[in-house]
């Protein structure tokens, strides 16, 4: 699996012909989702612009290569969202401000990777900004993000952008096929077809899923329900329950939304419900991911009653 999928082989090949050409800029921006391959590729130039052969394929053999693969490159920087509140600072930001202007201890190019760029906060955007505007030679910024709107508009303005297009349904079973992973439909619907991420979903995670799905579906009492719901990871299942909604408003929109076998009987019961009931229950919980993913101090006894009252309510059965 750790062979470039065909579908990010055309943003590295554009980066090739341009680094070919001696026209690729300093600063690249990657734009897509990780679950797709945005880290692979990431990572996959990174390791090519310091490989020691032509191009930016790397070859696995050579020193630098070699040096990549121990995690112990001298002209190699990754930088990651850290700490409870996952985010980008301009301590990390200023920790590399050295590195930048120094010679290359292998004699060939230096090589910045900011992972989740969008996670960045304000003094660390700048900063960067402040990089971009004063580039360093033989040095190159990589900057992945899940989201382009999230990011300073002067610094995507100083990054050649690139965006990885996510993979069709068939492209996605068959490069999960090709890895050998089973049931691949399944993995797909439960990752929202992002094939990297249903790779990485274990049989226990779908046995979970199809135990939520039956819960939701058949428990009818309010107080069973939120403790079912409060002894869950939240993150997994309001994802969950947010794919239930999605899938029903876009088959009453006429469109094709697969699901896993399992849930189907579930969402054919929400695609009778009014529209904007199903409206309102999808803000609900984007607002309560949103809570969870701004490290919001929840009440999760609180919020795994309300969200069992809201869906007991919304199906009827309250």
């Amino acid at each position: 699996m750790n062979e470039l999928p065909v579908w990010t082989r055309d943003i590295a090949s554009q980066v090739n012909a341009s680094f070919a050409g001696q026209r690729l800029p300093h600063a690249l921006m990657l734009v897509g989702r990780v679950g797709d391959g945005l880290s692979l590729l990431g990572d996959y130039l990174r390791c090519g612009l310091l490989c020691k052969q032509p191009g930016i394929e790397p070859c696995g053999q050579c020193k630098s290569c070699l040096l990549v693969k121990a995690g112990a490159h001298p002209d190699s920087r990754v930088l990651e969202p850290e700490g409870k509140s996952l985010t980008i600072k301009v301590d990390q930001i200023r920790g590399i401000a050295d590195f930048m202007h120094e010679t290359p201890q292998q004699g060939g190019n230096k090589v910045i990777r900011l992972t989740h760029s969008e996670k960045m906060n304000t003094a660390a955007a700048n900063a960067v900004l402040k990089m971009l505007e004063e580039p360093t030679p033989n040095t190159y910024l990589i900057l992945e993000s899940t989201s382009l709107s999230r990011m300073l508009p002067t610094v995507r303005s100083r990054c050649r952008l690139y965006k990885l297009e996510q993979p069709g349904p068939s492209g996605a079973r068959q490069w999960l096929t090709d890895n050998g992973i089973e049931r691949p439909e399944q993995r797909l619907a439960m990752v929202d077809g992002a094939p990297l991420a249903a790779a990485l979903v274990t049989d226990e995670a779908i046995e979970q899923w199809d135990r939520q799905v039956s819960c939701f579906l058949q428990e009818r009492n309010f107080t069973a329900l939120a403790l079912f719901i409060q002894q869950q990871d939240p993150e997994k299942l309001l994802n969950q329950a947010l794919l239930w909604v999605d899938t029903a408003i876009r088959r009453l929109n006429q469109q094709s939304a697969p699901v896993p076998e399992r849930d189907e009987d579930l969402v054919q019961a929400l695609q009778g419900l009014p529209v904007v009931s199903l409206f309102r229950f999808r803000d609900y919980i984007v607002q309560l991911k949103q809570g969870l993913q701004q490290q919001a101090n929840l009440n999760q006894q609180m919020w795994s009653e309300q969200l069992s009252a809201r869906w007991l309510e919304m199906t009827g059965n309250a």
